[in-house]
């Protein structure tokens, strides 16, 4: 009888632990596999900025429960600011918040959106990201989007979420970093715009 109740209240603990959500989603995106030595001298104005009704990384629906909301522990502009500003300095540009190039990238989207059931859930990652590239001649704008989807038995793992929102990203903004339109648009500048 003993064990019988150990067990039950074992089990109990294990659901519970499972389904206890964090307060906050880790977002550390690491980027690699970007092009090193790319401008000369370069100085921009580096601008990040979160268009997005709320600040919310992950969304959980589930049927007849209020959704659970988790965001990342830190601004998404100062994480997206602090994983981009050392590789623009290792491809040769200096930050600089009096320079006449404007490098503005603008969070258009950025949501894990969780539907979770009694037996299973389905997730889809969506981020965009509007990147705009100003200087007194001319206004370069691209756009960057990445989707992604996962399912799964039981509750969603908010640790696999993490890790694929991560993924996706840092893949984004290498993106940005290796896009040639963005490069381009940085270097046609001529050398007496780049003073102050």
């Amino acid at each position: 009888m003993k064990l019988k109740l150990l067990l039950t209240i074992t089990l109990l603990n294990l659901i519970t632990a499972c389904t206890t959500l964090p307060k906050h989603i880790v977002v550390s995106p690491e980027l690699i596999g970007y092009s090193k030595g790319v401008y000369f001298d370069k100085r921009i104005q580096l601008n990040v900025i979160d268009q997005r009704t709320g600040s919310q990384v992950v969304q959980i629906i589930e049927d007849g429960e209020p959704a659970k909301i988790l965001s990342s522990q830190e601004s998404l502009t100062n994480i997206v600011n602090n994983a981009i500003s050392p590789v623009f300095r290792k491809q040769g540009i200096t930050i600089d918040p009096f320079a006449n190039i404007q490098v503005d990238i603008i969070i258009d989207t950025a949501l894990i959106s969780v539907q979770q059931s009694l037996v299973n859930y389905t997730a889809k990652n969506t981020i965009s990201l509007n990147v705009s590239v100003s200087n007194s001649n001319t206004v370069t704008t691209k756009n960057f989007n990445t989707t992604g989807s996962s399912a799964g038995p039981l509750v969603a793992d908010i640790a696999v979420l993490e890790r694929d929102f991560n993924h996706q990203l840092a893949s984004l903004l290498v993106r940005i970093i290796n896009s040639n339109e963005i490069q381009s648009a940085i270097k046609q500048q001529t050398n007496n715009s780049d003073t102050f």
